[in-house]
């Protein structure tokens, strides 16, 4: 079965207010195993609302409609629904009792408009409103089924907790999300252009993100045992080409995988920065827990810095300059003796838009010292942009900790 979510609302439009309701269906209806196949948003005009019904009727056997129920004028969804499938709009006995007592409780009379939210489509079942006071409907018809529901949040959710369990078939979909860092999309694709071509259930779909890729995969089954076991399957594809780009699942971070690993082992960390100014630390930091991992910090941006901090001879710099291997070892050696830690990184680096060391911008130098010694690694990213050599320069840092912990080759 294919499905089209509608929202009616020119707030919506407007940007007034975010159309989350769209998102919780989409992922209510995949767990039902109902593929939604497009997400629309119309204001409240009855033309462009037949208009858009019509469209969805040609896409979708299952047409799921929210907002429009309400009391105003501008709330047609029920007058506009009702035309276009050529049946009345009738009173709901159990709809108007419940708003009649409503407002008795406020000591108020019934208006024309507040009596409207009692009116249903013909035929429809009606769906009690246990939040609210619009009742929702499911209107079947030869080719379609129609499902109305309020707008407000709230109100929604609470309809289908109550009335849509025993709707839908047996089939559920599932979705898993795996993080890769260190390739492109590209290069994933590439790897990976068998699988995603040929893989239809479950399906691969990649996605980049700022120096990183996401790869979901979608498993639809009778059950969600049968459905996860398929999604192991395919992870384990998966990961046996690119596993060495994996970290981690969902919506967790490199940061968060970081410290969670490094809690795990018991081992701490401590950083020195000067390319990145503390965005390492700040990273680390946003995670709850940090403390149990992270002894301390050092943004040290000037040489003058560096040598009172992290005990970075003078020599040295003058010698090599601040953007050097030399002068990178120099500040992890030094964090790690500060702060009594396990483990230091210490970042320096030519960021632009000009160099001060003679090195090209884009150079980066990234020291890891622990108790077997200090490991120096430089990476080399296109000049062009400044916040980009920074952020990537954060992300490798992270990911370098983590292959550090296992100990694998870059």
């Amino acid at each position: 079965m294919k499905a089209e979510i509608i929202a009616v609302g020119s707030e919506l439009l407007l940007g007034e207010i975010a159309n989350t309701n769209a998102q919780y269906l989409s992922e209510w209806l995949a767990s039902a195993g109902i593929d939604v196949h497009y997400h629309t948003v119309v204001g409240d005009n009855h033309e462009r609302m037949q208009e858009t019904f019509r469209q969805a009727q040609q896409r979708a056997e299952l047409l799921v409609i929210t907002g429009g129920l309400g009391p105003t004028e501008d709330d047609l969804t029920k007058e506009v629904l009702a035309d276009l499938l050529g049946r009345d709009l009738v009173l709901d006995q159990a709809a108007y009792e419940r708003i009649e007592g409503f407002l008795k409780t406020r000591q108020r009379e019934m208006t024309i408009n507040e009596r409207k939210q009692a009116l249903v489509i013909e035929g429809a079942t009606v769906l009690r409103n246990d939040a609210g006071l619009a009742p929702g409907m499911s209107v079947q018809t030869e080719h379609h089924q129609y499902i109305v529901l309020p707008g407000v949040p709230r109100e929604m959710k609470q309809i289908l907790k109550d009335h849509f369990s025993h709707l839908f078939g047996q089939e559920t979909i599932r979705s898993r999300t795996l993080r890769f860092f260190g390739i492109g999309e590209s290069a994933l694709n590439d790897r990976l252009e068998t699988l995603i071509k040929e893989a239809k259930n479950p399906s691969v779909a990649p996605y980049a993100e700022l120096a990183e890729v996401r790869l979901r995969l979608t498993a639809k089954a009778l059950d969600q045992q049968e459905a996860d076991r398929m999604l192991d399957e395919l992870e384990q594809h998966v990961l046996a080409e690119v596993g060495m780009y994996f970290y981690g699942y969902g919506e967790t971070s490199l940061p968060e995988v970081v410290l969670k690993r490094y809690q795990e082992a018991g081992l701490t960390l401590s950083l020195a920065e000067s390319l990145t100014g503390g965005a390492v630390a700040s990273g680390l930091v946003d995670v709850s827990g940090a403390s149990q991992v992270l002894r301390g910090s050092a943004v040290v941006y000037d040489d003058a810095a560096k040598q009172a901090v992290l005990s970075v001879p003078e020599e040295l710099l003058k010698e090599h300059t601040a953007v050097s291997k030399e002068v990178a070892i120099a500040m992890a050696e030094g964090a790690r003796s500060l702060y009594q830690s396990d483990i230091a990184v210490a970042l320096t680096g030519e960021a632009g838009p000009t160099s001060n060391s003679g090195k090209t911008i884009g150079t980066v130098y990234c020291a890891i010292a622990d108790a077997h010694g200090t490991r120096i690694v430089e990476w080399q990213y296109p000049s062009f942009d400044r916040g980009m050599i920074r952020l990537r320069a954060v992300k490798d840092t992270y990911f370098l900790l983590l292959k550090h912990l296992e100990k694998a080759p870059e």
